[in-house]
Formats: C-alpha cells, sequence, structure tokens
C-alpha cells in the first residue's frame, strides 16, 4: 500500500497532488452537505406520512390544500372533497384492501382558533386545534405522557396539550386524567406532546400554549372556527396523480394538469392551495423554487399556514441554498475528470474499429463453438438412437426365435461351428509345429555337416605336416 502511494506520488507533480486534494475535500464536502440536508429533511415528520404509509407493491403520494378563511370551509365541504377523492380512486381501480390496514387512503382537518381554558381559578389563552379524522397519523408529535385522540374515540371529551400548557396550567407534564374547563364544557386529558427545542420551530411554532381538540367539539364552542387545512394520502400510481385528483375536488381548473408546468405566473390568486408534501424536496422542485425565489415575498391570497406547513417552507428555502451550494463544490471536480477522461481518450491504445472487430470475432468464436457443440450431440444422439434400434431388433428376434423353437437349433449348429473352428485351428497349430521341427532338424544336419568338414580339413594338415617332417629328416639324414 506504501509503496503504491509513493509510486502514485513520484508519477505526480506537486500542482496535481494539489489539486487532488483539493478535489478530495470538495467530495467530502459535497457528500456531508447531502447527509446534513437529508437528515433536516427526515425531521419533519409531517411531510413524512406517505413514506410511513406505502408498502414495496403501492405508491402513495400525500398531498395538502390550505383554505383561506375566507373561503368558510366546513365540514360538510370536508365530505364532498371526500366524495370526489373516491371516485377518482375507483376510477384508478384501486381496491380497499390493497394496504394491511384495510383503508384505501386516509385524510385529516384542521382549524386554528383563540380560546380560554381554566382549571380551578386559574385561567389560560391557548391557540385551539380543531383536529378531525387521523390528524395524528399525519403529525405524530412525540408524546411525553399519555396517548393521542382520533374520531374512532369513544369519548370525544379528550384532548391533547402541549408541554407548554402543562407546564403553565400544572407544573409537570404527566397530568394524564386531569380536567380543564372551556366555557361550560369539560375537557379530559389525554396526553401530552412535546415542543422541539430547534430555534425555528418555536419561532414557528410561536410562544402560545396549544391544545388539540376534536373539530366538532371545538366548533359547538366556537362557532367561527373554520376548517384551513385539508391532508390526505392517497394512492399515487401515476407520477402527481394525487395532487391533480386534490386539484380536482377542491373546485380547481382541470386543465391545470397540462399548463402548470408551462406556466409564466407562478403565484396563486385563489384563495386555496393545493401542494404535494411528498415530491416537494427533490432536486426538480427545489431548483424551481430557487428560480422563483424573489417570488415568495409576493402575498396573492389570504391563505393562512399552519406551523408545520411554515416549517416546511422554511425547510424548503434551506435545502434550496444547500443545493446550489452541492452544485458549486462539484464544479470543479467535475471538470478535473473531463479534463483526466480527455487526456486518457488521447492516450489510448484502441481504436473503436478494433474493439468492433475483436467482438465480432468473439461472437463468430462463440456462434462456432455452439454449432460444434450442436453437431456433436446431434452425432452422439444418432449413435445412441443405432444402438438403441440394434439392441430392439436383436430383442425382437431372440424373442421370436424362443418362441419358435429355432432358437436350439441355431444354438447347437453354433456349437458345432465354434468346434470345427477350434479343431481348425489346433490343425494348423499342429502343421505349423511340424514345420518348424523340420527345420530345426535342416539346421541341426548343416551344423553337423561343417563340424565334420572342418575336421577333414585338420586331418589333412596334420597328414601334410606330417610328411613334411619326414621328407625334412631324410634329408638331414643324407646330409
Amino acid at each position: 500500500m506504501k509503496k503504491g502511494i509513493k509510486n502514485i506520488q513520484l508519477n505526480m507533480s506537486k500542482g496535481q497532488m494539489v489539486l487532488l486534494v483539493i478535489n478530495v475535500v470538495l467530495v467530502a464536502a459535497f457528500i456531508a452537505l447531502g447527509v446534513s440536508a437529508r437528515k433536516s429533511m427526515d425531521r419533519l415528520y409531517s411531510q413524512q406520512g406517505a413514506s410511513r404509509w406505502e408498502d414495496k407493491k403501492n405508491s402513495y403520494a400525500q398531498v395538502s390544500a390550505f383554505a383561506s378563511p375566507d373561503r368558510n370551509l366546513q365540514k360538510e365541504d370536508i365530505s364532498v372533497i371526500r366524495g370526489s377523492l373516491a371516485q377518482s380512486l375507483s376510477k384508478e381501480a384501486v381496491s380497499e384492501d390493497r394496504h394491511s390496514t384495510g383503508r384505501m387512503w386516509i385524510d385529516a382537518y384542521s382549524g386554528e382558533c383563540s380560546a380560554e381554558v381554566r382549571k380551578d381559578s386559574n385561567t389560560l389563552s391557548v391557540t385551539a386545534v380543531g383536529v378531525g379524522g387521523d390528524f395524528f397519523q399525519f403529525h405524530p408529535i412525540p408524546l411525553l405522557s399519555g396517548g393521542y385522540i382520533s374520531d374512532e374515540d369513544w369519548n370525544q371529551d379528550r384532548i391533547v396539550v402541549d408541554e407548554n400548557f402543562a407546564w403553565a396550567m400544572f407544573g409537570s407534564n404527566d397530568i394524564v386524567g386531569m380536567q380543564i374547563w372551556m366555557g361550560t364544557t369539560i375537557y379530559t386529558i389525554a396526553g401530552v406532546v412535546a415542543v422541539d427545542e430547534d430555534s425555528l420551530y418555536r419561532t414557528a411554532y410561536g410562544g402560545n400554549n396549544r391544545i388539540y381538540v376534536p373539530y366538532d367539539l371545538l366548533k359547538s364552542q366556537q362557532d367561527s372556527l373554520k376548517i384551513t387545512c385539508y391532508e390526505a394520502i392517497v394512492p399515487n400510481p401515476i407520477s402527481n396523480d394525487g395532487y391533480y385528483a386534490l386539484r380536482a375536488a377542491c373546485g380547481l381548473e382541470e386543465e391545470e394538469q397540462d399548463s402548470l408546468q408551462t406556466e409564466e405566473n407562478p403565484l396563486n390568486f385563489d384563495n386555496i392551495e393545493v401542494i404535494e408534501n411528498s415530491n416537494r424536496f427533490n432536486w426538480i422542485e427545489r431548483l424551481n423554487g430557487w428560480k422563483n425565489r424573489r417570488l415568495r415575498v409576493m402575498r396573492t391570497n389570504s391563505v393562512g399556514y399552519p406551523f408545520w406547513e411554515n416549517l416546511a417552507r422554511m425547510e424548503e428555502m434551506n435545502q434550496e441554498n444547500i443545493l446550489v451550494v452541492r452544485i458549486l463544490l462539484m464544479v470543479c471536480p467535475v471538470i478535473c475528470l473531463v479534463l483526466l477522461l480527455y487526456d486518457l481518450w488521447n492516450r489510448r491504445t484502441w481504436t473503436v474499429k478494433k474493439l468492433c472487430i475483436r467482438a465480432i470475432d468473439e461472437i463468430r468464436e462463440r456462434q462456432e463453438e455452439k454449432a460444434l457443440a450442436k453437431q456433436k450431440e446431434a452425432a452422439d444422439s444418432e449413435e445412441e438412437t443405432e444402438e438403441d434400434f440394434l439392441e430392439e431388433d436383436d430383442e425382437e428376434e431372440t424373442e421370436a426365435k424362443l418362441e419358435s423353437g429355432d432358437f436350439v437349433e441355431s444354438e447347437e449348429d453354433f456349437i458345432e461351428l465354434d468346434t470345427e473352428d477350434i479343431i481348425g485351428e489346433e490343425a494348423v497349430e499342429g502343421s505349423e509345429a511340424d514345420t518348424a521341427a523340420e527345420e530345426t532338424e535342416e539346421a541341426v544336419e548343416e551344423q553337423a555337416e561343417d563340424k565334420i568338414d572342418e575336421a577333414q580339413e585338420e586331418t589333412k594338415l596334420s597328414d601334410d605336416e606330417k610328411e613334411l617332417q619326414s621328407v625334412t629328416s631324410e634329408n638331414i639324414f643324407d646330409i
């Protein structure tokens, strides 16, 4: 490892090393900002309803409609909106049993007003939020004690209070079961929710004590109460399908489904505003928001937002700034990468033509191998077929001979033939043995004759020597 790093250092100049370190730092900062932005978005639990509700098979979208008090939205209007949404979903052929809870979609509505509550002689001014539907499915505010309320509760006189109210009225968070008065009605405290310590959260939340009361019960006490927020989590098989369904349910023009993407004026002049919470933080929406950031200071309607929507809008601005910074951070690394790829391209030792030829050759070789393999398989299968056919013929002939009795005679003839062959072979072997014996005898006779001739020659030589000796001796005597 150390040797590899040293080799890299030797191959790079000082300026290249500095540029490499800068790019590494920029990429690290890009990743760190992305992680920080993701954590900041995850803290907005009121914007994560669709991700909590959807499963692996079905896609959902969380959509919201914020109405101006001038629209005077009441519970009867909520029934109309629900009917329109149900009709739109029925056109998409979405069945009620698609989700594990048995419900195809959920919704909630809310409105705020000022009120006064008392406990004995202690009286507090509060912001009372009338809630209906599955409000706390959309806003799972952390509980300090107790639990939430819903439309399915048997007793509709139960309320949820925040920790500011609990400390101001009772001096404790453990107040579940305590009772307070609003007008002539007694309310029982079902739970206490926390108030986030984040400075932006507290700015949007405000300094008032806040309580959450069933809408119908609060409406009976405060006739001026109006619904200003409607939220729904609906199936979203097609992108923006839930968004346009809610727009249609709220009475907005359907043609905007095609014209919103090209609308020159992004400001809203209606007394109701529909947004899709699920995709509000994706990078395309944030780039569009950054492009129109100057228009945020313009107010063209009287729509008011609850504190969770104000938090989300502040987070949108934060995400836009982070996105722009991240883009700037990646400018230098991207340019360096492009230059590096260009340099590698100029130094390449291959060409596209060679690669194509190599690829074609490889394809041909594979095709030839496959063809040979198929031919071999065909030949093997033919041999196996012939062997099976011959075996079947032999078996059929044997069975026929066994049935007719010819098989015994043929077997005896076969034995006789074998016997004759064996005798013939023995005769051939005997004749060969006799021929070999005769040849051996002839060789022995020839050797014997040769020895006799040699002996005779030696005898002749000895006689000549004797004669020579006798002649010599006679000569000596004569001398």
